[in-house]
Protein backbone atom coordinates (compact mmCIF):
# COMPACT_ATOMS: atom_id res chain seq x y z
CA UNK A 1 0.00 0.00 0.00
CA UNK A 2 1.31 3.25 -0.93
CA UNK A 3 -1.10 5.41 -0.19
CA UNK A 4 -0.56 8.44 2.13
CA UNK A 5 -4.08 9.15 2.98
CA UNK A 6 -6.40 7.10 5.00
CA UNK A 7 -9.54 6.78 3.22
CA UNK A 8 -10.94 3.70 3.36
CA UNK A 9 -11.96 1.38 6.33
CA UNK A 10 -13.18 -2.34 6.51
CA UNK A 11 -14.67 -2.88 10.24
CA UNK A 12 -15.48 -6.90 10.59
CA UNK A 13 -17.76 -7.02 13.91
CA UNK A 14 -20.48 -9.50 14.56
CA UNK A 15 -21.95 -7.11 17.25
CA UNK A 16 -25.02 -5.06 16.14
CA UNK A 17 -24.56 -2.31 18.38
CA UNK A 18 -21.07 -2.12 18.07
CA UNK A 19 -21.21 -1.78 14.29
CA UNK A 20 -23.91 1.06 14.82
CA UNK A 21 -21.99 3.06 17.32
CA UNK A 22 -19.25 2.54 14.92
CA UNK A 23 -21.19 3.36 11.91
CA UNK A 24 -22.58 6.85 13.72
CA UNK A 25 -19.15 7.68 14.91
CA UNK A 26 -17.01 7.57 11.96
CA UNK A 27 -20.20 8.95 9.79
CA UNK A 28 -20.01 12.30 12.26
CA UNK A 29 -16.67 12.39 13.19
CA UNK A 30 -14.39 11.34 10.13
CA UNK A 31 -13.61 11.95 6.72
CA UNK A 32 -13.19 7.73 6.04
CA UNK A 33 -15.22 5.41 3.78
CA UNK A 34 -16.32 2.90 6.26
CA UNK A 35 -17.53 -0.58 5.38
CA UNK A 36 -18.78 -3.37 7.16
CA UNK A 37 -18.86 -7.31 7.44
CA UNK A 38 -20.47 -9.71 10.32
CA UNK A 39 -18.55 -12.39 9.60
CA UNK A 40 -15.10 -13.70 9.10
CA UNK A 41 -15.49 -14.87 5.79
CA UNK A 42 -17.97 -12.07 4.75
CA UNK A 43 -14.58 -9.55 5.93
CA UNK A 44 -12.25 -11.61 3.86
CA UNK A 45 -14.34 -11.43 0.64
CA UNK A 46 -14.89 -7.91 1.21
CA UNK A 47 -11.41 -6.83 2.02
CA UNK A 48 -10.25 -8.36 -1.32
CA UNK A 49 -12.72 -6.94 -3.41
CA UNK A 50 -12.91 -3.53 -1.58
CA UNK A 51 -8.93 -3.43 -1.14
CA UNK A 52 -9.07 -1.46 1.88
CA UNK A 53 -6.66 0.83 3.50
CA UNK A 54 -6.95 -0.37 7.31
CA UNK A 55 -9.25 -3.45 8.73
CA UNK A 56 -10.37 -3.34 12.09
CA UNK A 57 -11.13 -6.61 13.12
CA UNK A 58 -13.07 -8.22 16.03
CA UNK A 59 -11.12 -10.92 17.50
CA UNK A 60 -13.86 -13.34 19.21
CA UNK A 61 -16.77 -13.65 16.27
CA UNK A 62 -18.26 -17.07 15.37
CA UNK A 63 -17.01 -19.55 12.90
CA UNK A 64 -13.82 -17.90 11.79
CA UNK A 65 -12.59 -15.85 14.42
CA UNK A 66 -10.44 -12.45 14.24
CA UNK A 67 -6.89 -14.58 14.58
CA UNK A 68 -7.83 -16.96 11.86
CA UNK A 69 -9.11 -14.00 9.62
CA UNK A 70 -5.96 -12.41 10.04
CA UNK A 71 -3.51 -15.78 8.96
CA UNK A 72 -6.41 -15.75 6.03
CA UNK A 73 -5.80 -12.05 5.08
CA UNK A 74 -2.36 -13.01 4.80
CA UNK A 75 -2.03 -15.67 2.01
CA UNK A 76 -3.83 -13.86 -0.29
CA UNK A 77 -1.68 -11.07 -2.81
CA UNK A 78 -4.71 -8.48 -2.50
CA UNK A 79 -5.21 -8.39 1.31
CA UNK A 80 -1.60 -9.52 2.73
CA UNK A 81 -0.22 -5.74 3.00
CA UNK A 82 -3.12 -4.57 3.97
CA UNK A 83 -2.76 -2.82 7.79
CA UNK A 84 -4.99 -4.96 10.35
CA UNK A 85 -5.57 -3.49 13.82
CA UNK A 86 -7.70 -5.90 16.46
CA UNK A 87 -10.57 -4.53 18.58
CA UNK A 88 -11.73 -6.65 21.52
CA UNK A 89 -12.04 -6.07 25.32
CA UNK A 90 -9.14 -8.44 25.83
CA UNK A 91 -5.85 -6.80 26.03
CA UNK A 92 -3.74 -8.42 28.50
CA UNK A 93 -0.22 -7.99 27.70
CA UNK A 94 0.54 -11.32 26.27
CA UNK A 95 -2.30 -10.99 24.01
CA UNK A 96 -1.30 -8.10 22.67
CA UNK A 97 1.81 -9.94 22.05
CA UNK A 98 -0.02 -12.39 20.04
CA UNK A 99 -1.97 -9.86 18.31
CA UNK A 100 1.50 -8.46 16.87
CA UNK A 101 2.80 -11.42 16.30
CA UNK A 102 0.25 -12.60 13.73
CA UNK A 103 0.58 -9.27 12.22
CA UNK A 104 -1.79 -6.69 13.99
CA UNK A 105 -0.84 -2.95 14.15
CA UNK A 106 -2.16 -2.43 17.44
CA UNK A 107 -5.70 -2.85 19.87
CA UNK A 108 -8.46 -0.87 20.02
CA UNK A 109 -10.02 -1.88 23.45
CA UNK A 110 -13.72 -2.02 24.25
CA UNK A 111 -15.31 -0.77 25.16
CA UNK A 112 -14.00 2.61 23.20
CA UNK A 113 -15.14 5.96 23.59
CA UNK A 114 -17.24 6.82 20.22
CA UNK A 115 -15.75 10.61 20.06
CA UNK A 116 -12.65 8.83 20.08
CA UNK A 117 -12.81 6.32 17.79
CA UNK A 118 -11.83 8.14 14.48
CA UNK A 119 -8.34 9.48 15.94
CA UNK A 120 -7.49 6.06 16.94
CA UNK A 121 -7.99 4.64 13.79
CA UNK A 122 -5.84 7.10 12.29
CA UNK A 123 -2.86 7.07 15.01
CA UNK A 124 -2.82 3.54 14.46
CA UNK A 125 -2.67 3.83 10.73
CA UNK A 126 -0.12 6.61 10.29
CA UNK A 127 1.80 4.21 13.12
CA UNK A 128 1.65 1.29 10.27
CA UNK A 129 2.91 3.54 7.64
CA UNK A 130 6.44 4.77 9.57
CA UNK A 131 6.94 0.89 10.24
CA UNK A 132 7.05 -0.14 6.73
Amino acid sequence: MTESTLKHVLIVEDEEDIVEILRIALEFNSPYQVSFAKTGPEGLHKAIILQPDLILLDVLMPGMNGMELIEELKIFPETKEIPVAFMTSRVLKNEILEYQKRGGIGVIEKPFAPLEIAEKIQTLWEDSKKIQ
